[in-house]
């Protein structure tokens, strides 16, 4: 078994004879395989023994290789765009790589998975401090390389037996808070998206998303799709129906332009714009809906637009009205703009802050303004 070739990233023919040489530097024997796959994009398989695993993985993070704040990154960059998939080895992961993957293919983008372990460590003078510990910082780094390397295992898997494309994917080992080192790396990666899985109702016996996602969705600024395990999305062409929650409409269309682009994918798609009465203590009619609505038909007319108004008497019944409206017209897609992102908790009182969003199937796309 330790003689047995397995995949350690998937990168392009700069970057991938570049980690072959710091490897074979190290002593560790690496084999290139074309990446075979219908793209026009040169893709190699870099492949190592995996005995090695745990050193090539050591080396890499030293040097941290491909760093994106590293000026010779830059210049091996194939400038494509980037998705980091940020995951926790939990089933949802696994959905968010398939979603990830897809949109890769769609877009000609690279992957990134992340996961972020967190050490624990205990003071001395504690008494049983040496029972708590697991062992050293190594043992929670070598179970965290375990897990990817499982994952890795069934995305190639899944790859080979052509269930998934086969795109440019790598994956990176971070140590800390979880919500601060995915917003630093993402500041450091720069992807174009992030993409999340979430528990869905049917797992998520509290009703929440769980506190660490939810502050990864509402502490970076880069447009997030967090996807729950049993939607019924696993590719673009999956996308039916968007409801859009707006409140100042002549500001959220500067958001649309990376939205519009995934529905220009899937001509399909319907977005509804979504207004909920007395939830900002302002209080439309339909008549001014109705103007957001062919305002952005005007600058999109490609878009099959269409607008519903949610005048609850309070917030517990805004709640069941939005969720029925999700429910018999389909919604597989939630969308707010990312200035919005503190409407998860100001939409609803704070017990039930987060529970629409993440008790029902229903992905969230939180759009970010696109830079000029």
């Amino acid at each position: 078994m330790s003689n047995e070739f397995l995949i350690l990233a998937i990168h392009t023919p700069v970057r991938a004879y570049t980690l072959k040489s710091i490897l074979e530097n190290s002593g560790i024997e690496v084999r290139l395989k074309k990446v075979e796959d219908e793209t026009e994009t040169e893709s190699l398989y870099v492949m190592i023994r995996s005995a090695d695993l745990s050193n090539a993985l050591n080396i890499i993070e030293a040097n941290r290789l491909f760093s994106y704040d590293d000026k010779f990154t830059h210049l091996t960059d194939d400038g494509r765009k980037r998705i980091l998939v940020a995951v926790d080895f939990s089933k949802h992961s696994m959905k968010a790589c398939q979603i990830a993957f897809s949109l890769a293919k769609d877009f000609n983008a690279k992957v990134k998975i992340l996961h972020v372990y967190h050490s624990m460590y205990f003071p001395s003078q504690i008494p049983f401090a040496d029972t708590l510990k697991e062992t050293p910082e190594e043992g929670l780094l070598d179970k965290a390389r375990r897990k990817m390397l499982d994952l890795c295992l069934d995305i190639d898997e899944k790859i080979n037996s052509h269930e998934w494309p086969s795109v440019n994917y790598s994956y990176s080992l971070r140590e800390g808070v979880v919500d601060e080192v995915t917003d630093s790396f993402t500041k450091e990666y720069k992807p174009s998206l992030v993409v999340m899985g979430t528990k869905g109702k049917d797992n998520n016996k509290t009703g929440m998303l769980g506190s660490i996602a939810a502050d990864i969705i509402e502490t970076i600024r880069v447009p997030v799709f967090a996807v729950p395990e049993n939607s019924p999305i696993n590719s673009l062409s999956d996308i039916k129906h968007i409801a859009f929650l707006t409140n100042t409409p002549k500001r959220d269309f500067s958001y649309f332009h990376p939205l519009v682009n995934v529905i220009n994918k899937n001509p399909e798609v319907k977005i509804t714009f979504v207004h909920i009465n007395g939830i900002y203590g302002d209080k439309w009619d339909e008549n001014e809906l109705v103007e957001t609505c062919n305002n952005f038909s005007k600058l999109y007319p490609q878009v099959n637009a269409g607008y519903k108004l949610i005048d609850p008497t309070d917030v517990t019944l805004a709640v069941d009205n939005f969720v029925k409206f999700i429910e018999e017209e389909k919604v597989n897609v939630i969308s707010l703009a990312a200035q919005k992102r503190n409407l998860l908790s100001r939409m609803f009182l704070p017990g039930n802050s987060r529970k629409i969003l993440f008790n029902i199937d229903t992905a969230l796309f939180i759009m970010t303004k696109p830079h000029k």
